[in-house]
């Protein structure tokens, strides 16, 4: 766990900051996901998933936000590699575009949520 330490440290002292990613949550999660899969004799992933709406709140969701979010989602990513607890991100349209789309219910339930997320 020693890559989730030095982030844990690193935030603490303000030496790594963030202004879209939620990262403090991120390693309390994988320390939480850590102790299970310890108990479990199971390996841990903590998978991020994100939206990446175009409005928010009645405000408008520009590009160099979303970039801004991917940036600080793959720095985390780089600076948690080859920990005990496996971390990866992927945005909900990402996900969804990863179902099959040969079954027609989940294919139906797959746009439901896109027009939900993206409309």
């Amino acid at each position: 766990m020693t890559p989730f330490e030095v982030m844990r440290d690193r935030l603490r002292s303000s030496a790594e900051q963030f202004k879209f990613l939620d990262a403090a949550q991120l390693v309390k999660h994988a320390f939480g996901l850590v102790t299970e899969g310890r108990r479990k004799s199971k390996r841990p992933y903590l998978v991020y998933l994100f939206a990446e709406p175009t409005e928010y709140a009645g405000r408008t969701i520009d590009e160099g936000t979303k970039t801004n979010h991917r940036a600080e989602i793959a720095r985390f990513a780089a600076a948690v590699s080859g920990a005990e607890v496996a971390f990866a991100a992927t945005s909900y349209r990402e996900w969804l575009d990863g179902w099959p789309a040969t079954d027609s219910e989940l294919a139906s339930h797959r746009a439901a949520l896109l027009g939900r997320f993206h409309p």
